[in-house]
């Protein structure tokens, strides 16, 4: 089976990233939906209109689940957009040429997607371990909270050698460009 060009494995990668893509934007509705509902649960509870929310409702809707919902919500954006620009770098490989400009690009911007991505993670654990700590259930007995850092060390290898990619296509496609021009 060829690699390159239509009804290769480039195209078949390109579908999955399709059904991807799509499932993404769903994930991406139905936690619009749940953050609609926080805030609408919220201004119930503060205006104290009508009876008192059923303990599952109040049980669901915790600090944590609160805090953690921007966080996962910017996960979901990140990864949705660095989806999208799989699919870019995907369809030029459908139509059989990976050296234009633009994919240099794509893998830049999915480069800094993960970095972003990786950074709001850090901050992510670090207000939840914070707010635990502060608002949060009480420690029984007598463990203590201590905040665990890790680093993922392929998420980080991915980020630079999407770089080095990136630098490899403006460069193949600077020296096709000049063997064009070439007599």
């Amino acid at each position: 089976m060829k690699t390159l060009g239509p009804g290769s494995l480039a195209a078949i990668l390109k579908r999955l990233l399709d059904i991807l893509y799509y499932l993404l934007w769903a994930a991406l509705g139905v936690a619009s939906l749940v953050t609609l509902l926080i805030f609408a649960v919220g201004i119930y509870g503060v205006t104290g209109i009508g009876p008192s929310l059923p303990p599952e409702l109040r049980d669901l809707l915790q600090m944590s689940v609160v805090v953690a919902l921007p966080f996962a919500i910017f996960g979901l954006v990140a990864l949705t957009f660095i989806v999208h620009k799989l699919r870019n770098v995907a369809d030029t490989l459908v139509q059989g040429d990976p050296f234009v400009p633009e994919n240099a690009g794509h893998l830049r911007s999915i480069a800094l997607a993960i970095l972003a991505y990786q950074l709001t993670s850090y901050a992510a654990h670090g207000v939840l371990g914070l707010l635990l700590t502060l608002f949060g259930r009480p420690v029984e007995s007598g463990v203590s909270l201590t905040p665990e850092f890790s680093v993922n060390l392929g998420a980080w290898f991915a980020v630079l050698a999407l770089f080095v990619l990136s630098e490899v296509f403006r460069e193949g496609t600077r020296l096709r460009e000049e063997q064009k021009l070439t007599i």
